[in-house]
């Protein structure tokens, strides 16, 4: 599995987000197995890969396995047991 977020340096909310899920990760047991991925927004190739994946707000919280994407949350990190739910722990 991949999760990816996207982010800007300056953004409170996506600290929060990324904690967050970076927290249950852990706590689940799991971190090892997911591959996480932070993408910049304020960058232009951080721009190409937001167009690319139709990300238009931040943060963005995009879950994908074998290359699909099978969950996204938009402005907000998403509720842990939503999150659990997607992952399968």
């Amino acid at each position: 599995m991949k999760l990816v977020i996207f982010e800007k340096e300056d953004c409170e909310a996506c600290r929060n987000a990324k904690t967050k899920v970076n927290f249950f990760l852990d706590k689940w047991g799991v971190a090892d197995s997911i591959d996480r991925q932070s993408i910049n927004v304020s960058t232009s190739d951080g721009l190409v890969e937001a167009a690319m994946q139709e990300v238009g707000d931040i943060p963005t919280i995009i879950l994908e396995r074998d290359g699909e994407e099978i969950a996204r949350w938009s402005k907000r990190a998403p509720k842990s047991e939503d999150l659990r739910a997607k992952l399968g722990v």
